[in-house]
């Protein structure tokens, strides 16, 4: 190889001409080549001659001119030959059948990566002992301080590798809670990641565990009926308490005041499940590695990736999915992860991931006063550092992924939506409650009958409920001590008083979103299809939505899934500590909810782990085939429900509205359902940007739904 970097430019201008001295973008592609693949410029064009004449005459003459994408091409095929020889090598050795080396994609003939969880191999250092109870975190302290410094050839992309790239971010501050730029933090942003108007019993941090489920608890107590619960309809907490609570409701004769849309597709979501091919897990399972590769690129300006396995004396950047093997009780080892990386970007094998010592390892773009970041089976991350022949990738920096863009709006469509003849300046008011619908003591669904008469009373303009409505783990229908079918209670149940709302106030939208322990539903895979109205015998102004689901209501835009992905991700997270690479000033948070809901944000999928817990695999019944279902793509949501059976709350996190109902009954006592009353922007601070922009689009304006929504949990 040129021994330096102005010698290959000549080379490879004195070789290709004009095909890449006249064109930046395949002059840097060929460039990084060379430091990949460690060759000179004169083998990539005997390697290029190679790939034209391998080629049949009629594509010979399109790829006859070296563009960046037949340069694109060219590295795949210096890959795959790399890769082969790779194959050969771990053949010849002892321990061939150790190493687990990806195959090619191919829409023909789709490889396996020799399947995906036998590949596991158990580490040379057995884990200590960990505590027995699901919930206890593990130590912080990284096993990994005092690893010797690696040494080999340099495969680092740049010069100034020990420095992190930025890249000017294209969004504006936003005086809310934490939420980064998708690029280097260059400034430390203010109030942390609390709301910016405070909140009601939500200041100091709270068990996890709701008292349903505290050791007290465990004492049987007699179960008492419903209509004798203590302070029923009585207020919890409330999240930004200063805005009003009043609303008049929805008009009794009038119709939706609101616009419901979501892109949701049918036909997509009624898939046949059970049906999986390993090769098109492992197809699928690659894909999420590159796409949140692409991300990472373009957040933090890096150029190129490297491969964790390859030898370096110089630290490079990765991206890979984290991997551990099975545990009896606990949750996953910090000594013990793998990396799993693409077959793009490292043959699809797993490398040991060791972390550097207390006060070596850094985080970036983490949120101000998090000391360190928090990993999980399946967790998509981005790392620097280097694999020094030590059989291990040696972290020294972890990247964090940043959340997705903010929702915005023309400021005069805003305006007419909010000020025009339907909502007339009014907020818009919602009524949100998580299933089971009944006690455990009986299938009259008393706790539903309460909370349809509160909609009736209230009237609001939607209504969301979540599933299960027909529980599968019911009691009495576990028993067998039931004498209607699933769909004649769920009709007689459930139907009749949905019904009852409907007529005494039309113009409250109804959403149904069903669960996976849902007996009424015949898809019972996650992503999971949207209830079948017409067998349920529901009203057409009903709506059914798939689970999970993004849809908007107005401007407002919420993503909604019943799956508890915050109770599997604190059983599954693993905590380690590291200092802020940017340090922000901000005192340390101890917010570990906040982090739970920040996985998601930034994963960008209503369920980031893989595989599900064992423990609750039944609860998720996962189909990972068709997880592009679970992305959240696009604009960051405005306002997120996600119901868990740790503690209800309501938090600002990431400048959005992320709200936990809890559930609306629970064994033998009543529960919890939320209010959310969503008011509209300042009229003068709308009709101001339009002045100020003076287009006839109008200005585009952040929804900021999280400064204007006031959220109240109540005891049904």
């Amino acid at each position: 190889m040129a021994t330096t970097e102005d010698q290959a430019r000549q080379e490879l201008s004195d070789l290709f001409r004009g095909a890449v001295s006249d064109h930046p973008d395949v002059m840097a592609e060929c460039l990084s080549i060379l430091r990949l693949y460690n060759i000179d410029a004169s083998t990539l064009f005997y390697k290029y001659e190679a790939f034209l004449l391998s080629r049949p005459s009629g594509l010979r003459a399109k790829l006859s001119t070296l563009t960046l994408d037949t340069a694109r091409e060219l590295r795949k095929e210096i890959q795959r030959e790399h890769q082969a020889k790779a194959v050969v090598a771990s053949a010849s050795t002892p321990d061939a059948g150790k190493t687990q080396l990806g195959m090619r994609k191919g829409k023909g003939a789709i490889s396996d990566l020799n399947g995906f969880l036998d590949g596991l191999s158990t580490p040379s250092k057995t884990p200590k002992a960990r505590p027995t109870n699901p919930v206890a975190r593990l130590s912080n302290t990284s096993n990994n301080a005092n690893l010797p410094s690696p040494s080999a050839f340099a495969t680092s992309p740049s010069s100034n590798a020990f420095s992190t790239p930025s890249k000017t971010s294209p969004l504006p501050a936003a005086a809310s809670s934490y939420r980064p730029g998708p690029s280097k933090l260059s400034a430390p942003i203010s109030n942390g990641h609390l709301t910016p108007n405070g909140k009601e019993n939500l200041s100091a941090p709270s068990s996890p565990i709701s008292v349903a489920e505290s050791p007290s608890a465990l004492t049987p107590k007699p179960p008492q009926p419903f209509n004798q619960r203590s302070q029923p309809l009585s207020l919890v907490e409330t999240l930004n308490p200063h805005l009003d609570t009043v609303t008049s409701g929805v008009p009794t004769s009038s119709k939706p005041r609101v616009t419901l849309t979501t892109n949701a597709d049918p036909k997509r979501w009624g898939y046949r499940y059970m049906f999986e091919k390993i090769s098109q897990r492992s197809e699928s399972l690659d894909d999420v590695i590159d796409e949140f590769a692409e991300i990472i690129k373009d957040a933090y300006g890096i150029t190129e990736l490297g491969d964790p396995h390859f030898v370096s004396e110089e630290s490079i950047y990765t991206v890979g999915r984290i991997l551990s093997p099975p545990t009896d009780n606990a949750k996953v080892n910090v000594g013990s992860l793998y990396l799993e990386s693409s077959r793009l970007l490292g043959a699809g094998k797993r490398v040991p991931l060791r972390f550097a010592g207390t006060g070596e390892l850094k985080v970036r773009g983490g949120a101000p006063g998090v000391k360190g970041f928090g990993v999980f089976p399946g967790c998509l991350v981005c790392v620097k550092g280097r694999n020094g022949g030590g059989g291990a990738f040696v972290v020294e920096e972890v990247l964090m992924a940043p959340p997705s863009p903010f929702a915005q709006t023309p400021a005069d469509e805003l305006l007419e939506t909010q000020y025009g003849d339907k909502l007339g300046g009014e907020p818009v008011s919602m009524t949100i409650a998580v299933g089971p619908y009944t006690l455990d003591d009986d299938l009259s669904y008393a706790p539903l009958r309460a909370l349809i008469d509160v909609a009736v009373k209230e009237r609001p303009d939607v209504v969301i409920l979540l599933g299960p409505f027909v529980d599968s783990q019911h009691p009495m229908i576990e028993s067998g001590r039931v004498t209607q079918t699933p769909t004649e209670l769920f009709k007689d149940r459930v139907t009749s008083q949905l019904s009852r709302l409907v007529d005494a106030s039309p113009g409250t939208v109804i959403l149904l979103v069903p669960s996976v322990r849902d007996m009424v539903s015949r898809h019972v895979a996650f992503p999971q299809a949207m209830l079948e109205k017409e067998i349920l015998g529901l009203p057409k102004r009903i709506k059914c939505l798939p689970n999970p689901c993004t849809f908007s209501v107005n401007e407002v835009i919420i993503a909604v899934s019943s799956v508890d992905t915050l109770f599997h991700l604190r059983k599954e997270e693993t905590f380690t500590r590291a200092e802020e690479a940017e340090p922000s000033g901000e005192p340390e948070s101890k917010d570990g909810m906040a982090n739970l809901v920040r996985h998601v944000l930034s994963q960008r999928t209503f369920y980031p782990i893989f595989p599900p817990p064992e423990a609750h695999a039944s609860e998720v019944n996962l189909d990972v085939t068709h997880q592009s279902l679970l992305r959240m793509d696009g604009p960051a949501p405005d306002m997120m429900i996600m119901p868990s059976r740790l503690k209800h709350f309501s938090k600002v996190i990431d400048s959005t509205l992320v709200i936990n109902p809890s559930f609306l009954c629970r064994s033998h006592a009543a529960g919890t359902f939320a209010k959310v009353i969503v008011h509209p922007i300042d009229r003068k601070k709308l009709e101001s940007t339009m002045e100020v922009d003076g287009e006839a689009d109008g200005d585009y304006r952040d929804h900021e739904v999280y400064e204007r929504a006031r959220s109240e949990i109540w005891r049904i």
